[in-house]
């Protein structure tokens, strides 16, 4: 079973059957039975716990994404996410620190995932609390190439889902101006009162002066 890209159709062409599920247009082969089928199921099983968990982080992240609700933001984020879970990790009861398939994907991108260029990097507290190690300041237009006016304006958010428990989420949400006239800045740390726990996803995202969005560290248990 695979997204049909460049098609919206439903009906059996040749060898493949065409078909829309759960709202997605989906293609397959004729005889999918067997392995296939034991094949076919683990896949939808992978697409419903990915649309779940894609759902939960786009309704805590809501303050962050641009615009109205954004089919192509929920297709590339439920595809990145069942590549997570086909990495096994989500079966591990050992810290997560660096999860790269979530690190750099863009709310605000129309690309296939890692095309979010800001790097704050995330790191643990002893206590599994966060920080957020945003960086020295030292250039004229330390954000280029966006437009840069003297401030730099982060908009942080911080999410935490359960993925034993669809009703426990967590939300952390914090702006920060830092003004810059190009004296430089030394790096500093913000602490994210946000604690990590067993069986949670636990994501980081943030928006610069507006104007571009996406994640910037994920980790799990």
């Amino acid at each position: 079973m695979a997204y049909q890209t460049d098609t919206q159709i439903e009906g059996t062409f040749g060898s493949k059957i065409y078909y829309k599920w759960r709202g997605d247009y989906l293609v397959r082969s004729k005889g999918n039975t067997g392995k296939q089928a034991a094949v076919a199921k683990e896949q939808a099983g992978l697409l419903g716990k990915s649309s779940a968990l894609s759902a939960r982080l786009r309704k805590g992240f809501k303050p962050l994404l641009p615009g109205p609700a954004n089919r192509a933001l929920m297709y590339r984020l439920n595809n990145v996410l069942q590549q997570w879970f086909r990495t096994g990790q989500s079966a591990t009861t050992d810290q997560v620190n660096d999860i790269s398939l979530l690190k750099s994907f863009s709310f605000s991108g129309d690309k296939t995932g890692g095309d979010f260029y800001v790097t704050m990097p995330v790191s643990r507290t002893t206590d599994n609390n966060l920080i957020l190690h945003i960086p020295a300041f030292d250039s004229p237009n330390p954000i280029h190439p966006l437009p840069f006016n003297g401030v730099i304006s982060l908009h942080i958010m911080a999410v935490s889902c359960n993925l034993n428990d669809a009703d426990d989420t967590r939300v952390f949400e914090t702006t920060l101006d830092i003004a810059y006239d190009g004296t430089p800045l030394a790096a500093r740390e913000l602490w994210i009162p946000l604690q990590t726990m067993p069986g949670c996803l636990t994501v980081i995202a943030l928006s610069v002066n507006k104007m571009t969005t996406g994640m910037v560290g994920a980790m799990y248990n």
